[in-house]
Order: C-alpha cells, then sequence, then structure tokens
C-alpha cells in the first residue's frame, strides 16, 4: 500500500492541480458556456466537466452528454415534464434511462449547458457529481415504500445519503467512482451485491436493518460481489456508515493505476476485520455481527403490480433506456392521469407509472398512450440492460443499444417468455451494462472470421445477485439471435416444472452451454 501511495495517475494531478470545485474553474466553466467554442477548452478541464454531469464524447464531435441525478429514480411529474421539453429543445428530442436510475440527453451543444442546468435546477434536480471519482446515484429498489415486498422504506434514507455527499469537496475526491445501493425490499431487482457500498435488508434479533457489503463491482479487472463485512446497520446509522467508509476510501485508498483502485481493491488488501475496525474507532462504537439477509427473489416486476394501499403500479418498458421526448412525456401525462404524477425509473431501464387507485387500473389499461407505450417493449425488452455503445461512447466496441434491442425483438417475435430471462448487453470490458450479474450477458469485443475482424460478444451465463456468471465463449454478433433461440428452447424443453434459467444453467453445469457458442 505504501508504495502505491508514491505514484499518482493523470487524473490525481489534474485534481491536485486544481480541483473543480475551486471557485477558479467555476469561473473558467462559465466562460466556456458563454463562448460556446468546445475546441476552447483544455483537455484537463474536459474531465473537471464531468464533476458537473457534463460530458464531452469523442463519438460525438461538438457535442455532450448531460446525466441528470434522480435519486432512487424517484422523479416527479414537473421533473419529468422538463426533462422532456429541454430533451426536445437542445437534445435531439432524446432521452436516457441508465442502469442507475438516473437520466441522460445527449447531443447537446456547449452554448446550451447553462441554459440546461439552470432548467434543471428550477426543478429540483442536479447533474452534480454524476460523473469520474465522485459517490455515483444511490439506487434502491424502484417500488421502495410502495410494494409489498418493501420492508423498510429506504427513499428517505437514499435522498439523506444524498444530501450527506452533494456538493461536498471532501466526497468529490475518491480515488475512483463509488456506486452505492441500499435495499429494503425481499426482492432484489438492482444487483445490489455488485455496488461499491451497499445496505442489504436484513434481520437481527427481530429488528430489520441492513448488513454491510462492501466493494462489490463490474468492471475493473471483472465483476465481483462486495466482500461480506459481517456488520449489522440500524436505518439510523446508515449514513454515518456510509460518510464514514468514504472518508476511510478518500484517505486509504489507491490513486496509482485507475483500473486496479476502486474500493474492492482498498478491501480485499486491508482485510475485512481490519476495514471494520477502522468503520467502528472512527465512529466510537462497535456494531452487531451481521443478520440474516432476507433477500428472498430479484429481477424486474412486470405487468400491473400490486401495491400497499389498495394501490397499483405498471411498468412501461423502455427498449435499451431509449426514449423519444415525446413518448416520456405521455409516460408522466400517465402518470398525473392516473396516479399521483410520480415516476420510478429502474435500473434495467424501465419506468412505472405508480400509485394507481384500484378502480382506476382498468381504465389506465385501457388508455391509448399506455397501450402506445407497451406496444413499445415486449417480454423480452423488460429484463434487458444496455449501456451507450458505439455511436455515442468511444469506450464502446459494439453498437450495443441498437443490438440489443434487435435481439429483444427477434426472441419476442419466436419466444413467449413466462418466465423472467435477464439479458445484460455491455459494449466493452468496462462492464457499464452489468454483465456479470446476468442470466446472459455480453460484452463487446471483435473477433477474427476468415481474414476480417468482424463486431462479436463475449458471452456469460448463470449470474444473479450472489453469483456472478461464467465466461462460455465468444461468437461474432453476426448470427448471436439465432444461438439465443436454440439455448432458450433447449431451455424451455428440458427444465423442471418452475425451473428458473439461472437454476437449469448450474443444474446443467455451465460448461453443457458452451456448444450454442461455437464458432
Amino acid at each position: 500500500m505504501g508504495e502505491k501511495e508514491k505514484k499518482l495517475n493523470r487524473i490525481e494531478r489534474i485534481k491536485k492541480e486544481l480541483h473543480p470545485f475551486e471557485e477558479e474553474f467555476k469561473r473558467r466553466m462559465e466562460r466556456y458556456f458563454e463562448e460556446g467554442d468546445y475546441k476552447k477548452i483544455p483537455p484537463d478541464d474536459i474531465e473537471r466537466l464531468k464533476w458537473y454531469g457534463i460530458f464531452y464524447r469523442k463519438a460525438t464531435p461538438g457535442y455532450f452528454m448531460i446525466r441528470i441525478r434522480v435519486p432512487g429514480g424517484v422523479l416527479s411529474y414537473r421533473q419529468a415534464k422538463r426533462v422532456a421539453e429541454l430533451a426536445k429543445k437542445y437534445a435531439r428530442n432524446l432521452v436516457e434511462i441508465t442502469s442507475r436510475q438516473q437520466l441522460q440527453i445527449r447531443w447537446v451543444e456547449l452554448k446550451n449547458i447553462k441554459t440546461i442546468l439552470e432548467g434543471l435546477e428550477e426543478v429540483g434536480l442536479t447533474t452534480l457529481q454524476t460523473g469520474i471519482d465522485n459517490p455515483r446515484n444511490v439506487v434502491q429498489d424502484p417500488l421502495a415504500g410502495l410494494a409489498y415486498e418493501s420492508v423498510i422504506d429506504t427513499t428517505p434514507l437514499v435522498f439523506d445519503m444524498t444530501k450527506a455527499i452533494l456538493g461536498k469537496r471532501e466526497f468529490a475526491d475518491l480515488p475512483r467512482k463509488v456506486n452505492p445501493a441500499i435495499l429494503g425490499s425481499t426482492r432484489d431487482p438492482i444487483n445490489a451485491l455488485y455496488n461499491d457500498i451497499t445496505f442489504y435488508l436484513a434481520e437481527r434479533d427481530g429488528e430489520y436493518g441492513f448488513n454491510l457489503y462492501l466493494g462489490g463491482k463490474i468492471g475493473s479487472g471483472g465483476p465481483q460481489k462486495g466482500f461480506d463485512m459481517d456488520m449489522f446497520v440500524r436505518p439510523e446509522e446508515v449514513v454515518e456508515v456510509f460518510k464514514t467508509v468514504l472518508r476511510i476510501y478518500a484517505e486509504k485508498g489507491y490513486r496509482d493505476n485507475r483500473n486496479r483502485n476502486r474500493l474492492y481493491f482498498l478491501v480485499r488488501d486491508m482485510g475485512i476485520e481490519l476495514f471494520r475496525g477502522e468503520i467502528e474507532r472512527r465512529l466510537g462504537k462497535e456494531f452487531p455481527f451481521k443478520g440474516e439477509d432476507k433477500v428472498k427473489t430479484y429481477g424486474e416486476r412486470v405487468g400491473i403490480i400490486p401495491q400497499k394501499g389498495e394501490l397499483h403500479a405498471v411498468d412501461i418498458g423502455v427498449p435499451s433506456g431509449k426514449i423519444s421526448a415525446e413518448d416520456f412525456e405521455k409516460v408522466a401525462e400517465l402518470a398525473k392521469r392516473y396516479g399521483n404524477g410520480e415516476l420510478r425509473l429502474s435500473t434495467y431501464q424501465n419506468i412505472y407509472v405508480v400509485n394507481i387507485p384500484a378502480s382506476r387500473v382498468r381504465e389506465l389499461t385501457l388508455d391509448s398512450d399506455y397501450e402506445y407505450l407497451k406496444g413499445l417493449d415486449g417480454a423480452w425488452v423488460v429484463n434487458t440492460i444496455a449501456c451507450a455503445g458505439s455511436d455515442t461512447c468511444h469506450f464502446g466496441v459494439i453498437e450495443n443499444k441498437s443490438d440489443a434491442q434487435r435481439v429483444a425483438k427477434y426472441l419476442s417475435s419466436r419466444i413467449p417468455l413466462d418466465s423472467p430471462i435477464r439479458i445484460h448487453w455491455s459494449a466493452c470490458v468496462k462492464g457499464c451494462g452489468q454483465h456479470g450479474a446476468a442470466d446472459v450477458g455480453f460484452v463487446g469485443t471483435k473477433i477474427k472470421v476468415g481474414d476480417k475482424a468482424v463486431p462479436a460478444v463475449e458471452v456469460f451465463l448463470g449470474g444473479n445477485h450472489h453469483m456472478k456468471a461464467k465466461k462460455v465463449g465468444k461468437v461474432p454478433l453476426e448470427g448471436l439471435e439465432k444461438r439465443l433461440e436454440n439455448l432458450f428452447r433447449y431451455y424451455y424443453n428440458n427444465r423442471r416444472r418452475g425451473e428458473t434459467f439461472f437454476h437449469f444453467v448450474h443444474r446443467k453445469g455451465i460448461d453443457h452451454f458452451k456448444r450454442f457458442f461455437e464458432v
């Protein structure tokens, strides 16, 4: 650890020379907005803009992507309408839902960014700290506090955690990004254990709280489930534990190789006992050992979902998380017309309209806007995640979102889905599509066919919230649909009664399925 402290990567040097929260950079940023010429922004300041959720993408020269923080995926009618308005005017009429329950708009010109930021601020939204070395959006069960499976309503905690870190310099200078998650439900629809900091529903001595897991990740050397810290945290202790972990990471985390400095590597090298002891020392108290994990099921909810209090939620599947601003507006109007105007975004890049009285559910399902929106999704879409691909991200090896949509459409036309199968697409090895946590995961790559390199995917099978998926092959994108059709037909023809795809894969053995992905 001592040897690593002597080296600094480029981003660390940039932060030491001028941290983005310093007034000097804020003045520069204002000047850049006013001048409107992206070519005048030095490379180091292009990096600093990421602290404000402003991303220049080499794949889209001259344009920026704006990432909007939506804590826990909770979005009001007014906020949704404002995002749609801004997207129509400044972002080529497109809204994206991310795998962290946030929103993104792309194709934004530099001259329009200030107007967009001010418009978002007016409705209580911010882009602050949605990129680079910051705590990212806190994710939760999208139906936290609403679904019957929700034991602890984590929404107030999500907002408290967000308030604790937002705009504060000490939490804006981490060695790397930190993905936080808090799950208060017996269902895990967020792949919670693959986050850097996870509070996971547990029960100890008749009391509900959270078990703490640290160091989960998807990229940076491959997917890893968080380390079990054998530590029970009560709801009222969550925010202080969250801040303490961040402080330990900020002070002791590695700042040399950005591919090897996520929280995972610090916890691994310190060891669970030492890291846990450091949390207790700083907070001046001992924590009980872990309780019993109470999560029983996982995956996205679909259809008409009963809520507490004789209310209901309905899902709107969004293909690869991309939706036109007009369609996003339609969803907001449905939420206002039949619910209380609130929307919930999911890590599977879908939308829930919530708080619909039982007496109005049928009316909603007959609404022409609802019928139109449901016609866009399809059963295979709802459980698909796809990160940005090569058309908008220079790291992307394949187009990804369009590939995911094509495959989902193909499967929907051939195989009725009676049991959820989660398909996750990552456009490159960075793993933003969470491929390691999927029933079926893909990572964009290239493969040689004859003397020509063609777009391809590495295929992973058998992942879930407790077990990372295993690689079974590498195949060209062309023909992938047919390979998957054969795989899933084999599953449907040979499964046991009630057997999920995950359990089927592990009963047969991972190696059994390599034959479906031979070149």
